[in-house]
């Protein structure tokens, strides 16, 4: 039959385990997500610029566009529909969307969302051709606009802005969908398919007039 154990033995035993079990660090919480601007430093300014007013012609300004606008994009390159170029960065090391995503959890990607769609959306000025643009304009409402209302510069539309975008990511992101690296929806691949390289020319000056023409 067992010895019992003396009555100040078992007290001993029980305050030595719960003085262990204080004294044991509790498993730590989870981080945080990240405020939206926190992310956007991170993650995006040393690309998109500070508010998403991006100062390289090859990188998208994206301040301003829609909470639904950013959120869409971010899917596109979460779900590979979308290539992730490579940039260089000041200090030499190089990062892409694909990076970035792979960065953020599903909460922040709706933080850095809402901080951009606070911002406010600014038109790069850059050159174009006046007469071109008014050719642009026509396509643009017989194909475009029924999504990009207003030349593209409504970010309740809910799609990425295109009125007043740089010229050179513009024509980056036509040659894309022509090469198929960028995929579209069958409904904008059915009209974009439908344009001829003399309509697709007109639309970049439009965009880049930014309703200017």
């Amino acid at each position: 039959m067992p010895r019992p154990v003396p009555l100040l033995r078992a007290a001993l035993f029980a305050g030595a385990a719960c003085a262990a079990a204080i004294a044991s660090p509790m498993p730590a919480a989870a981080d945080a997500p990240r405020n939206g601007q926190e992310v956007a430093e991170a993650e995006c300014e040393g690309c998109h610029g500070p508010q998403g007013r991006s100062e390289d012609p090859q990188i998208p300004s994206i301040g301003g566009f829609s909470e639904f606008a950013i959120m869409d994009l971010m899917e596109t390159y979460i779900r590979g529909l979308r290539d992730a170029a490579a940039i260089t960065m000041d200090d030499g090391t190089q990062k892409s969307m694909a990076d970035v995503v792979e960065a953020v959890s599903e909460a922040e990607i709706e933080t850095v969302a809402m901080y951009y769609a606070a911002q406010i959306w600014t038109p790069r000025e850059q050159p174009f051709d006046a007469v071109l643009a008014r050719r642009g304009a026509r396509v643009h409402a017989v194909k475009c606009g029924k999504c990009h209302l207003k030349g593209g510069s409504i970010p309740e539309a809910d799609h990425a802005l295109l009125a007043g975008q740089w010229r050179q990511y513009l024509e980056a992101e036509f040659g894309n969908f022509d090469s198929g690296a960028r995929r579209m929806v069958d409904k904008m691949k059915q009209k974009y398919d439908s344009l001829s390289p003399a309509d697709k020319l007109a639309l970049v000056e439009f965009y880049v007039g930014a309703g200017r023409h």
